[in-house]
């Protein structure tokens, strides 16, 4: 993603007839020739990320941490003096795409040998300092437990105090400073509540990269929250690499969710990316009971194979896999269903890839996220001998698609004449004319005028695709009032990263592999 919206710390802005000192990014417009100087003469930084949620959320932090420096944001490479990519390594081809992003950046290295170029993020974490033996060019290498070291990482850099590497572990969860975040919606915020995994599939390179598990402490999960509601904010999506693995003492992720759901302002509560594994009764039920909790869940199952699921360490088989969806629709009926699964898994025949092909019919996903194997080096996995052919691989992928893709519009198509809760997240990508936002239930919906973004809607479904539905407005359920004067920061994906894998406007539960 690049930023590319102004930002400034400490200007006052109106709301319902109170000054208030804005949090926001916004694009303002001076009239003072000398404070445009002075505009032009702060330092400006362009940041692209490549990967997950958690690497959205990490971009977002060192942007808002860049920002509160005096830092500004630039959406124009060639007039930055400051590029980071912030990477993910969670496949091989996410690599390739940052190393070709990269060389696109050394021109204007050429040009401007004063330019900070720095990679953050997995790659770092993973690579370390032998980044800078293959880019010589790079100045800074910032690991996934520093994002919050990266200001003061740069100024070293700039100061001419030489190269920086920082990819050392921490024990506790990074310091959040959560006001400072440059949040890429005004409707919707991610709120990190772990990091790390102890989770040890063979084929993931997170626990490498992300470090063991780490857990904040409810109360400040709760603050934040809190705060950011209070704010205006009226989605909150939790984080982490298992998220529904959290405990702090005696606190469960259930328990976690009950405290949230008395939050006032609180609209919607969802969480990304859960692991099936930790998917008990008391959750299923727990979601059941509380009003902001949505009716999505994302369970990556990787494959329909029991023996796959073996070689992968998931620790489950396919029955398993099958009860917990069983167990979760008993308490949700109306709940939507996604996954992950990856395709070409070595020594998967093409009978265990069909088994994968039989549980999406069987469960019928509402939306499935599929990948081709890729070897990652320091897993389980690499030990394994990669024998599927790449064409066999992309051959397997492609059936899956097409298989889901008729689930998935089938899915879609019953639901059509149906009345459903939407909040609004902006204009349409395809039709500006048009709005979009999202059900309870994580299904997009494009429908024209009459609101505004923040709002609650209701539309009635008019039209179904396999991703997406047309709808036409019923009436409002609650404005989304505290948004006045806010203008969210421009994220789009940075070139070459995964966005398109998904729907239209990446959503922040579905992007995890876990």
């Amino acid at each position: 993603m690049s930023f590319g919206v102004h930002s400034r710390r400490g200007i006052s802005w109106s709301q319902g007839g109170r000054s208030r000192p804005s949090r926001f990014p916004r694009t303002l417009a001076f009239n003072f020739p000398f404070l445009q100087v002075l505009d032009e003469m702060r330092v400006k930084f362009h940041l692209v990320t490549f990967g997950c949620q958690m690497n959205d959320f990490d971009s977002q932090r060192m942007s808002g941490l860049l920002t509160a420096r005096g830092y500004i944001a630039e959406s124009d490479p060639s007039k930055a003096d400051v590029i980071l990519l912030n990477t993910c390594s969670i496949r091989e081809k996410a690599e390739h795409k940052v190393f070709s992003q990269l060389g696109r950046f050394l021109k204007f290295k050429a040009r401007n040998p004063r330019l900070v170029l720095g990679i953050a993020g997995c790659m770092a974490q993973e690579h370390g300092r032998s980044l800078l033996r293959q880019v010589p060019e790079l100045d800074l290498v910032v690991g996934t437990h520093n994002a919050y070291r990266v200001p003061e990482l740069v100024e070293e850099v700039r100061s001419g105090r030489g190269k920086q590497v920082e990819t050392g572990e921490r024990d506790l969860v990074q310091p959040i400073e959560y006001e400072s975040v440059a949040r890429s919606s005004p409707v919707k915020a991610w709120v990190t509540i772990m990091e790390g995994c102890d989770y040890l599939c063979s084929f993931c390179i997170v626990p490498y990269v992300r470090g063991r598990e780490r857990n904040r402490t409810p109360e400040e999960i709760v603050e934040e929250v809190r705060w950011l509601c209070g704010n205006g904010w009226r989605e909150i999506c939790l984080l982490g690499q298992t998220v529904n693995k959290y405990r702090y003492g005696d606190v469960t992720f259930a328990e976690l969710l009950r405290r949230l759901d008395g939050v006032e302002g609180l609209e919607r509560l969802r969480f990304a990316s859960p692991h099936p594994n930790d998917f008990d009764e008391e959750l299923a039920w727990t979601m059941a009971e509380l009003g902001t909790v949505c009716e999505h869940v994302h369970a990556p199952v990787q494959s329909g194979s029991t023996r796959v699921l073996r070689k992968m360490r998931r620790k489950y088989g396919r029955e398993d896999y099958l009860e917990k969806v069983a167990m979760i629709r008993r308490a949700m009926p109306e709940v939507a269903l996604s996954t992950d699964i990856i395709v070409g898994f070595p020594s998967e025949t093409e009978a265990e890839f069909r088994e994968t092909l039989s549980l999406l019919e069987e469960v019928e996903f509402d939306h499935v996220f599929a990948f081709q194997y890729s070897e990652r080096e320091g897993t389980g996995a690499s030990r394994l001998a990669d024998d599927l052919p790449e064409a066999e691989k992309r051959a397997r992928l492609h059936r899956l698609f097409a298989l889901q893709e008729k689930i998935g519009k089938r899915r879609n198509e019953a639901l059509v004449g149906r009345v459903m809760e939407v909040l609004v997240e902006g204009p349409s990508v395809r039709d500006p004319r048009q709005l979009t936002g999202r059900t309870r239930q994580n299904k997009i919906v494009n429908f024209e005028g009459g609101s505004a973004v923040g709002d609650l809607v209701r539309v009635r479904l008019t039209r179904a695709a396999a991703h997406s539905f047309r709808g036409e407005l019923v009436d409002l359920v609650s404005g989304g009032s505290n948004l006045a004067g806010r203008a969210p920061l421009n994220l789009g994906r940075g070139a070459g990263s995964d966005a398109g894998k998904g729907p239209p406007n990446d959503d922040p539960s579905l992007l995890q592999i876990t």
